[in-house]
């Protein structure tokens, strides 16, 4: 691969891992609070914010896709370090795993346990149904800055593999 390409492959992988956190920082910071803040009621945002968060969860899948099969073809091109193949790999494992854990186990809990506790404006916080809903919004935070913290790693390997010894060896 020319060093054309290799250069292209990283600006691949550096604007899909940067646009994955992006994402993840909005919605983290600003959108899940804003739905909040302007629907009709926590009801109905639970509802919009699900479907924004199971949609997040699919992208994050994605993105983790994306970056190992980047990842494969970069380190064919461009052999990386020992260190930043082993960061690299292990950050997007630990992502999938937390994006899986938020798409079929975390959220549908949530909703189901919404759903049976029926509107939380009117659970008493002392209510052990809601106190779970609870502990599974935090789960559900957790996985989101897990994954942010993967997404910025990954970066990071990718953007130190470009001042790395090894992607001057071939040059």
């Amino acid at each position: 691969m020319t060093a054309r390409g290799r250069t292209l492959l990283a600006g691949v992988w550096l604007f899909t891992a940067a646009l994955w956190c992006g994402m993840l920082v909005f919605f983290g910071g600003f959108g899940a609070r804003t739905v909040l803040l302007t629907a009709p009621s926590r009801h109905d945002a639970g509802a919009v914010n699900r479907a924004l968060l199971d949609g997040l969860d699919a992208v994050s899948l994605g993105a983790v896709v994306v970056l190992a099969f980047g990842f494969v073809i970069w380190n064919r091109a461009e052999a990386w370090s020992p260190r930043g193949r082993g960061l690299a790999l292990r950050l997007l494992a630990v992502a999938a795993v937390a994006a899986i854990a938020s798409l079929y186990v975390i959220t549908p809990e949530m909703m189901a346990l919404r759903e049976r506790m029926g509107a939380i404006d009117l659970a008493l916080k002392t209510n052990p149904s809601r106190q779970e809903w609870g502990r599974l919004h935090g789960l559900s935070s957790l996985t989101l800055l897990v994954r942010l913290a993967a997404g910025i790693g990954a970066f990071a390997a990718g953007f130190f593999q470009l001042s790395s010894p090894f992607s001057r060896a071939r040059d």
